[in-house]
């Protein structure tokens, strides 16, 4: 039996500042019910960035950074305020995909448009490799 190398003996203070990228897949549904994996490459972020950023986008989503009245209520606009929020904070988590689309926010929307759920997964599976450890789940 092969001798097994060791691994060597780090710390935190050597780890400080080492944030890599790495895959994340995620499956998502077309409206004809058909489903197909992306493949991200997700920006490592300490739990703490992450943890406020994500603060951000629960109170755009509550409302609580809105003005409390509009003249009027518009769903049309409330539903692409809320996919533009939540594509630029899945653009603050990953940095690319294996789509041959260009990677914008605005190519974030039309997926979201065309995949209803699609940037909630992302977020959702980067939350869990982040706070949980739950890479390749």
């Amino acid at each position: 039996m092969a001798k097994q190398k060791t691994v060597p003996v780090t710390s935190l203070k050597l780890m400080a500042g080492k944030l890599p990228t790495f895959p994340l897949t995620v499956t998502v549904k077309n409206l004809d019910g058909d489903e197909f994996p992306i493949v991200f490459t997700a920006k490592a972020q300490k739990k703490s960035e992450w943890a406020a950023i994500r603060d951000a986008h629960r109170k755009t989503v509550d409302g609580e950074d809105s003005p409390a009245e509009k003249a009027e209520f518009s769903f049309e606009d409330l539903v692409k305020d809320g996919m533009r929020h939540a594509a630029e904070t899945v653009a603050g988590a990953v940095s690319g995909w294996n789509l041959e689309d260009e990677f914008t926010v605005d190519s974030l929307i039309v997926l979201e448009d065309q995949c209803g759920g699609s940037l909630a997964k992302v977020l959702n599976k980067y939350d869990a490799a982040l706070f949980t450890g739950q890479l390749g789940n």
